[in-house]
């Protein structure tokens, strides 16, 4: 039989007590039960005690939970199943939020308490190591009752609930408050040589637990960067003082991360990449510039202010943020030891990940444009022609509604892209979720009209003007437009391709319900006949639409930002209309 080693845990609690409270008692328990007992009673329950409770028994019968609220626990003297002879006459085991009378009667058994308090060990609940759960009701009526794994659980959770209650007490100073300090200080000092954050936030954790104050700032830091970007304003209030953060330039997208020195620079250049969407090198740049961080103060451990900021927190992945954990920084560099090895980060994405990539649009379009900046094509495409654009604040794909997200393609190709997604957005679902308390900037619709998002025409006349054309002026334009559509619902997929060049339609097709519609001398890579055998399906087949979006990318050797497409956050433009005159 395991046998549970109390002792050393029930002397530290009596004797951080007594530094504490003065009251000269060096055991806050009495005197062991006698084993002959403990088998005497475990006959007259009808059942084997759990093994933590037992041993505890077998050391103390019963405990004075001191520092908390609880009273005296556990004597031998009192343990019934729960409803026995000795409860209220209604059923009720004492006063306050308890169990419900009646409820598991003669199921659970019920611990002796000197207070209002209840707890009750359930042997219908056991876990692989055969403990009972145990629960505790604090006889309040507002509260649900607390569950532990086991009577051991239950009883170091009292212990750290004494310690927090005492925290704040300047003259609350014993061997556990020293032995936590002194674990906080050497989490601090290794989470900065980058060595063992699981281990360090594992001390913190605890440190936390039992009330230590300093413990906390330090823990929510590592938890931060582990977790990842974005962070949200709820998130913030812990975090915000260790780096200006201001909760209102959060919410609204504006906040802007400023760190001093060469990691300033570094992160300043890297914005600049993950604002047009190549999160790649805002990656890249920030990993190579992370030893030079260093920390605002004693309490600073990490560049939390990274995952505030707008573009660059949603660059910042929980594999990235334990890469930068790991690598020593600030007064850690001399002394770190541990090299993090670095992501893998992928090549170009292509473009047939919009087919697979698990998202459920209804529909999806974009309009390429070599050899033109974001901020050029954002003027090019905008809903007033001839006036200046102002971009408005990042958004994600939620947050952009309808509006196009504008970004560099990524690589060296010189393509920039505009991207709008109807089917998440607040006219959808999960949009609409999405957008409770928020402003979108594209809530319009997808060309910014009141109408709503615009759908595909087909059947385009030979004036039909596309964003296509009007983009393409001095140089050459891609549009791609995908409705998946629903065969059961008898709506029509379609998938829409474009080729301009100085402002002229050179070549395309239309795949729209099953018919198939081309015009211009189409590259032998991009025959629709050959990229869509099922095209006489109503619905849009993912094989065919995946192929077609891979031969275009290869054609034209063009790729769309999953990431940044995906989770990060770009500026939007208002559009006008992607197709009109039709």
């Amino acid at each position: 039989m395991k046998i549970y080693n109390w002792r050393p845990f029930l002397e530290r609690w009596s004797a951080d007590w007594e530094d504490s409270a003065g009251t000269g008692a060096r055991w806050l328990g009495s005197a062991a039960v006698a084993e002959e007992r403990i088998e005497e009673l475990e006959e007259r329950l009808g059942v084997a005690l759990p093994l933590t409770y037992r041993s505890f028994l077998a050391v103390t019968d019963g405990w004075q939970a001191a520092g908390t609220d609880i009273g005296v626990l556990g004597a031998a003297e009192g343990l019934r199943w729960y409803g026995e002879a000795g409860a209220d006459s209604d059923g009720e085991a004492g006063a306050g939020a308890g169990p419900e009378p009646g409820a598991g009667a003669g199921a659970r058994l019920e611990l002796a308490v000197t207070s209002d308090a209840e707890v009750l060990l359930d042997p219908r609940e056991v876990n692989a190591d055969e403990e009972w759960a145990a629960y505790l009701y604090r006889g309040r009526s507002d509260e649900k009752p607390e569950r532990y794994e086991s009577f051991l659980e239950l009883m170091q959770a009292l212990f750290r609930e004494f310690h927090r209650n005492h925290a704040h007490s300047p003259d609350f100073v014993n061997a556990t408050t020293r032995e936590l300090d002194a674990d906080v200080e050497e989490a601090r000092a290794g989470s900065l040589r980058g060595d063992d954050i699981d281990g360090r936030l594992e001390r913190l954790v605890e440190a936390d637990r039992c009330g230590r104050g300093r413990a906390h700032g330090l823990r929510v830091q590592i938890e931060a960067m582990l977790g990842g970007g974005p962070l949200y304003v709820e998130e913030l209030a812990p975090l915000a003082g260790l780096e200006e953060m201001d909760t209102g330039e959060v919410a609204e997208r504006t906040f802007r991360y400023e760190p001093s020195g060469a990691f300033g620079k570094a992160v300043a250049t890297a914005r600049e990449h993950a604002r047009w969407g190549d999160t790649d090198a805002a990656w890249d740049t920030i990993a190579d510039a992370v030893a030079d961080w260093e920390p605002r103060g004693g309490e600073h451990i990490a560049p939390v202010g990274l995952l505030a900021d707008p573009f660059l927190g949603p660059v910042i992945t929980p594999e990235r943020g334990r890469y930068i954990l790991e690598t020593p920084r600030g007064e850690g560099r001399e002394e770190g030891l541990v090299e993090s090895e670095e992501p893998d980060e992928p090549a170009l994405d292509g473009l047939a990940w919009l087919a697979d990539d698990g998202q459920e649009r209804g529909s999806y379009r974009f309009l390429l444009v070599e050899d033109v900046s974001p901020e050029d094509l954002a003027v090019r495409i905008a809903r007033e022609p001839g006036r200046p654009v102002t971009l408005s604040a990042p958004a994600d794909e939620r947050e952009a509604g309808g509006a196009a997200r504008v970004g560099w393609c990524g690589g060296d190709s010189g393509w920039s892209f505009a991207f709008v997604s109807d089917g998440i957005g607040p006219g959808s679902p999960e949009g609409q979720e999405g957008a409770e308390g928020a402003e979108h900037p594209g809530s319009s619709g997808s060309s910014g009209s009141p109408e709503g998002p615009e759908s595909f025409r087909a059947g385009l006349s030979d004036t039909a003007l596309e964003l296509g054309e009007i983009a393409s002026l001095g140089t050459a334009s891609v549009l791609v437009w995908v409705e998946r559509g629903n065969g059961p619902q008898e709506m029509p997929g379609t998938f829409h391709f474009s080729y301009a060049e100085d402002g002229e339609r050179l070549y395309g097709f239309t795949v729209h319900g099953g018919d198939i519609d081309e015009w211009g001398t189409l590259p032998d890579t991009l025959d629709p006949e050959d990229l869509f055998p099922g095209s006489e399906d109503l619905a849009l087949d993912p094989d065919d639409e995946y192929e077609a979006l891979d031969a275009i990318a290869e054609e034209y050797e063009v790729s769309l930002p999953q990431f940044a497409l995906t989770q990060g956050r770009l500026h939007t433009v208002e559009t006008r209309p992607w197709i009109s005159g039709s």
